[in-house]
């Protein structure tokens, strides 16, 4: 099972995080991201149900936070709290 869907709706692509977010499902997610994700897009994340956030997961969230005009957590979890804790990184997403 993939641990993410990626929805564009208008100028809003949606993030849904589902389960463990790891290495092994990193470069594919890059890659999705590359070819959907667009400057003037909004990228929203649905974290809700995210259960493992790792950094090489995580670099790929922030990389792509910085191609979007916009960036929204429309719904965060602890996992998410605590990966940007483990990392020492700021969360460039804004609570929705």
């Amino acid at each position: 099972m993939n641990p993410y869907t990626i929805n564009l709706d208008g100028s809003c692509l949606q993030l849904t995080l589902v389960g463990e977010l790891t290495i092994e499902h990193a470069q594919a997610l890059a890659e999705k991201l590359k070819n959907t994700l667009r400057p003037e897009n909004t990228l929203a994340i649905d974290a809700t149900q995210l259960t493992r956030l790792d950094a090489a997961a995580l670099q790929v969230l922030l990389a792509s936070a910085q191609v979007a005009t916009d960036t929204l957590l429309l719904a965060p979890s602890k996992p998410w709290s605590d990966a940007f804790a483990r990392y020492a990184s700021p969360d460039p997403f804004r609570i929705a």
